[in-house]
């Protein structure tokens, strides 16, 4: 594919993505749901899993999302890994349980600690995600979203059990 094709295709992704992240932050203040999601901190020889979003001030968060009906919460962990990070991973265990209740929204998230089987095919052309990349710990994006940061600290003091704001 040729630069220019490559860069109107990136484009219309990110513009679409960002439409519907809008549309969808408005719908969720009209009519306040409840959901469930998980997140994923994941390792390799000392490095975490971090994705990066198509928009917002802070792009960069650790790998996760909805829970499907009837899924599974840590089987739902792992295809989020899967499907933002391009890698398999096994789940340790569950660092906590999370919610994130502002914005007209009631979002519980399960954070669970994997350990990553292979490293990181990051996707192509996808309309959520555009990186993903194992970083040391002192070298994480600038841009990290605040509630991963969070998560991780949590992690590398070995906490688990946690309950708490995200």
């Amino acid at each position: 594919m040729n630069d220019v094709a490559h860069g109107l295709r990136e484009g219309g992704l990110t513009l679409a993505y960002h439409t519907i992240v809008t549309l969808r932050d408005r719908l969720r203040h009209m009519i306040n749901p409840t959901t469930l999601g998980v997140r994923a901190v994941v390792t390799r020889n000392d490095r975490l899993l971090m994705v990066r979003h198509r928009s917002g001030a802070t792009p960069w968060s650790l790998p996760g999302g909805g829970v499907s009906r009837g899924e599974n919460l840590a089987a739902a962990a792992l295809r989020e890994v899967r499907e933002e990070g391009g890698c398999a991973a096994q789940v340790e265990h569950l660092l906590g349980m999370y919610c994130q209740c502002d914005q007209g929204l009631n979002n519980y998230i399960a954070v669970f600690v994997c350990a990553a089987t292979e490293d990181t095919r990051p996707p192509v052309g996808d309309l959520e995600i555009v990186d993903a990349h194992f970083f040391l710990p002192q070298d994480l994006p600038a841009t990290t979203e605040a509630g991963s940061l969070r998560r991780i600290a949590e992690f590398h003091r070995d906490l688990v059990g946690l309950s708490e704001s995200w």
